[in-house]
């Protein structure tokens, strides 16, 4: 018998995401389905999207209002009157258009954390800070935590479009791909990805050449020696062997593409979602940094973020995973609560944060500023404000989001800390 060195072993999964990343099967597609092995390793919830404003955006223009009382303030903290504000349950909303019909629509599901102090005005720590839950260099998203705590996990586990996704080597990441990319992936040996008939070569022929390919493969098995020969044909026979999980996903891709960039990675998010292929994916928009002409080009952006919170909601519940589905909005930091000389707001390190998800206490405001726009202490038992209280932290956020995702003691959070455990997604 060979003897053959204990090394690492590539397996059929761990080919499929370096597909996911951009590398194409050089393989036809495999008319044998290993069925079993693909339902093992299916997600079937809970989901996280994660959306990242880049940028950092303006919290008094989307949830935590403030706004002028008199025309004449030499430094006013935005352009609207305080008295333009609109209570939404527990909400305040400020006047911008499609936010009022946003907070009605998700007044018991949407938790809106206020006053987080970042301690930073950097976007690079910002980010860092907002998605991980610490400023020290190279933690783990929250997304990427989550979806490496699962085992078996499947092969697009976690997708990115952007903004902070490190995963510290704990779990892959994949590049969210297009529709088209998606389904030329799955059906390599089709001229037309969608049309099964649009063959390069006839079935007859890609069946000769599949079984000449694994045949091939079993010589170049038998006598290979080094790890590395080995690693590489174990790969090409697991390609080559069986059904990619991408295929599956096909089936769920939506045929209606949206022309919105955010609204179109949402879909396809939520595709790999219902296939069971993902368990995390972090999108993310940018245009926040508005240093100049700040309302005029910041609001957009923020009616973009909500109408693509609500299209995620629309096509959760189209394909039946919104009681699975966790969303969370956060950016860099925040805004200056006050214009510069070009009617932009620089940064400012007390932000905002919103979420929402089936064991996520709805209807609710934690936190809180002042008329400054300075971050208030809360108390850590009642979260009510206090004098003698804690200020809120992405560490307190971090550590509420990993206990609701289960793992706040799990091994893999292992030297990326968070701060103290408060009660703040309350008891769903």
């Amino acid at each position: 018998m060979k003897y053959r060195p204990p090394h690492k072993r590539w397996s059929r999964r761990s080919m499929l995401q370096l597909t996911g990343a951009g590398l194409l099967l050089p393989f036809g597609h495999s008319s044998i389905a290993h069925a079993d092995e693909i339902d093992q390793n299916l997600h079937e919830g809970p989901f996280w999207l994660t959306i990242h404003c880049s940028g950092g955006y303006d919290p008094t223009l989307l949830c935590d209002p403030k706004g002028i009382t008199d025309e004449n303030d030499p430094a006013p903290i935005n352009s609207y009157f305080t008295d333009e504000i609109t209570e939404v349950g527990p909400f305040l909303v400020p006047p911008v258009e499609g936010h009022v019909d946003f907070f009605t629509r998700f007044q018991n599901d949407l938790l809106v954390i206020n006053g987080i102090d970042t301690g930073t005005n950097s976007h690079e720590t910002g980010t860092r800070t907002i998605w991980s839950g610490g400023m020290e260099a190279n933690r783990p998203s929250l997304a990427a935590l989550i979806a490496a705590a699962k085992s078996p996990r499947p092969s697009l586990a976690y997708l990115s479009t952007g903004g902070y996704d490190r995963t510290s080597d704990l779990v892959p990441v994949t590049r969210l791909p297009s529709t088209d990319t998606i389904q030329g992936l799955a059906y390599p040996e089709r001229l037309t990805a969608t049309d099964p008939e649009s063959l390069f070569l006839h079935n007859s022929i890609n069946s000769k050449i599949t079984a000449a390919r694994a045949a091939r493969l079993d010589r170049l098995a038998a006598a290979a020696r080094l790890p590395r020969e080995m690693d590489a044909i174990d790969i090409l026979q697991s390609v080559s062997s069986n059904n990619s999980e991408l295929a599956r996903l096909v089936d769920f891709l939506p045929s209606d593409i949206s022309s919105d960039n955010l609204q179109r990675d949402v879909q396809v998010a939520m595709a790999c979602f219902s296939a069971g292929v993902t368990i995390s994916a972090n999108l993310s928009i940018g245009g926040f940094d508005t240093h100049d002409n700040h309302d005029a080009s910041h609001t957009p952006q923020l009616q973009s973020v909500l109408s693509a919170v609500a299209f995620a909601m629309d096509e959760a519940e189209r394909l039946g995973i919104a009681d699975k589905l966790y969303i969370i909005v956060g950016s860099d930091f925040a805004r200056t609560p006050y214009y510069n000389d070009g009617n932009g707001k620089d940064h400012w390190p007390i932000t905002s944060m919103m979420m929402m998800g089936p064991q996520i206490q709805g209807g609710r405001v934690v936190g809180a500023t002042d008329p400054d726009q300075l971050a208030l202490t809360v108390d850590p038992q009642s979260l009510e404000q206090s004098s003698s209280g804690i200020y809120i932290t992405p560490g307190h956020v971090h550590a509420a989001l990993r206990e609701l995702a289960g793992i706040l003691n799990d091994p893999i959070t292992s030297g990326f800390s968070v701060e103290d455990l408060l009660p703040i997604m309350g008891s769903a």
